[in-house]
């Protein structure tokens, strides 16, 4: 396991440390205050912090001013690769449109502007998170890395919750936000690509 600053990851010499030969799974923490601004977010319907904060993981030693709010996997890439893309994607109208915006940072941009183009805020919040990692001993693509890291991420999903995480979160606490969530994404997405042709 290991915690960085997402921020540092933006450096290229702390973004090699990451192994770029290994898959893996990761999590995204963030501080109770930058938390509350996404689930009270003026782009919902309503306010979610108060009925949520109780049920998210709360971190220890390194990590315990945060909550635990996303966690993802690395198995077509490596750990390396997924970081970055997370934490470096350019909002691109290309990707928005298309969808290969980083689910991870449409929901950011989503709640923070109403608006999937704003890298920079988005980017601005990103800085503020820790990301923790593991990388795991397999061949990225390997259908052994697939079905031992699809098995972690499983297990974790099952045993918390995480409420950025819209794909295969099954938690009935986090549904009626989780709806809220998805409303807030289309409207962002709308907002992006006013316009485009």
């Amino acid at each position: 396991m290991k915690i960085i600053e997402a921020k540092n990851l933006r450096d290229k010499r702390q973004l090699l440390c990451v192994p770029d030969n290994l898959p893996g799974w990761y999590r995204w923490w963030a501080r109770e205050n930058d938390l509350k601004l996404l689930l009270n977010s003026k782009y919902l319907s309503k306010e979610h912090f108060d009925s949520l904060i109780g049920y998210l993981s709360k971190g220890n030693g390194d990590l315990k001013n945060f909550y635990c709010i996303y966690t993802g996997i690395a198995v077509k890439d490596s750990i390396q690769a997924r970081l970055c893309w997370h934490i470096n994607q350019t909002h691109t109208q290309s990707a928005v449109k298309s969808g290969f915006l980083s689910t991870f940072r449409q929901t950011i941009s989503s709640l923070l502007s109403g608006d999937q183009m704003d890298e920079n805020t988005t980017n601005l919040f990103i800085d503020k998170l820790i990301v923790e990692y593991y990388s795991e001993n397999y061949l990225i693509k390997s259908d052994e890395a697939k079905k031992a890291i699809r098995e972690i991420e499983e297990n974790i999903m099952e045993k918390y919750i995480f409420v950025l995480n819209i794909q295969g979160n099954k938690r009935l606490e986090v549904q009626e936000f989780l709806k809220d969530l998805k409303k807030a994404r289309q409207a962002a997405k709308k907002n992006a690509l006013k316009g485009v042709f």
